[in-house]
């Protein structure tokens, strides 16, 4: 439930500078390198340029590409057969965000003085020269432009400028006090037991397991079993069932746990079990065995940290609105996207005392994309 950093452009953007906010992708919409490869070119997959998802708000549409989606991607280790689909959506849904943000701020005329662009490409350039490169270079290996490249930082300029137009002092205090739990660093321990159960699922399907769930909170309830008894028998997480009885072990409210299950744990009171609550893997009951209170930090001190968080939330709440009235297409996964899967070597054996090995013309396993 719950990355080293090459000398591409694409990892000096995406990795190097401050972000736009939680989960926004920083890509280009060409063959740059993935982190790692510097001084590389993406290989040649077919179809970088096809579209995947577009995004459109009022007389704005943005397209997705299939090389947006393995850039980001790329940042990644490679997943597993069974989670590609899932990990696809994710970079598309990652995507769509950024350019619903992106027509959001050019509806709020933000203006970005081009000073202030040419020192965010300033700085790239004297990282990438203490690592041996020049900007000119790695444009050119990355099949990218400057033009490209000036759009990217203006956007993210525009949105710190966004942010910082409505964090004042008054409002960064507030929101410090409202999000308690956040900054005094209070640590809950919980456990949980999950039915897995997938978004897609229909109404039916998912009350059916919901119902499921809150059988089994009635029985821990009325204490005909134990939440550590029920999490080993029925939940459905591996790293916390089969004796572990769902134990999460600590964790604070900014520790990369799913937001709606966060959240929730961080609403209970110690003992207290929840009622079923929703997440992309499913339907969870949580129980929370332990709680240690933090203290807020100093305002002064802890300034640009509030600031930031402030930025995330309020990123959070324009993406919510926008995708209410945004028309949003996305297509399946592309059948290419990922390497083949390549069989498992046959083991050639001697007739007698010999030893095992892989044939001659075994394939070679595809690069990752």
């Amino acid at each position: 439930m719950s990355r080293s950093v090459g000398t591409s452009l694409l990892s000096l953007i995406a990795w190097g500078l401050t972000g736009m906010g939680a989960g926004q992708a920083q890509t280009l919409p060409k063959g740059v390198a993935p982190p790692g490869q510097a001084g590389a070119t993406t290989p040649a997959i077919p179809g970088l340029n096809d579209v995947v998802a577009t995004v459109t708000t009022q007389n704005r549409t943005d397209k997705v590409t299939k090389g947006e989606v393995l850039n980001y991607l790329s940042r990644n280790p490679l997943p597993a057969p069974e989670d590609r689909d899932a990990a696809y959506h994710v970079a598309v849904d990652v995507l769509i965000n950024t350019a619903l943000l992106n027509q959001y701020l050019a509806r709020q005329n933000v203006p970005v003085p081009p000073a202030k662009v040419d020192e965010a490409i300033q700085r790239m350039e004297q990282q990438l020269k203490s690592q041996g490169q020049d900007l000119a270079t790695t444009i050119r290996q990355s099949d990218t432009s400057m033009d490209e490249i000036r759009k990217v930082f203006e956007n993210r300029i525009r949105w710190q400028e966004f942010v910082n137009s409505r964090a004042t002092d008054a409002v960064l205090r507030k929101f410090l006090a409202d999000h308690r739990d956040l900054f005094s660093g209070t640590q809950v321990r919980a456990s949980h037991i999950l039915l897995k159960c997938d978004p897609n699922a229909s109404a039916a399907e998912k009350e059916k397991i919901k119902q499921k769930l809150l059988a089994i909170r009635t029985d821990i309830i009325h204490g005909k079993i134990t939440f550590a008894e029920a999490a080993n028998k029925y939940s459905e997480d591996p790293a916390t069932s089969g004796g572990a009885g769902g134990d999460l072990d600590y964790f604070t409210l900014d520790s990369g746990f799913l937001e709606e299950f966060a959240h929730a744990a961080f609403r209970l009171r110690k003992g207290e079990i929840s009622q079923p609550v929703e997440t992309p893997l499913g339907w969870h009951l949580i129980q929370i065995t332990d709680r240690k209170d933090g203290k807020l930090p100093d305002f002064e001190q802890y300034r640009m940290y509030i600031l930031t968080q402030y930025g995330n939330e309020l990123q959070k709440n324009i993406l919510s609105a926008e995708r209410k009235t945004a028309k949003i297409e996305v297509k399946p996964m592309p059948k290419d996207l990922f390497p083949p899967e390549q069989p498992a070597a046959a083991a050639v054996g001697a007739a007698a005392g010999g030893t095992t090995a892989a044939p001659k013309d075994a394939a070679t396993p595809a690069p990752k994309p």
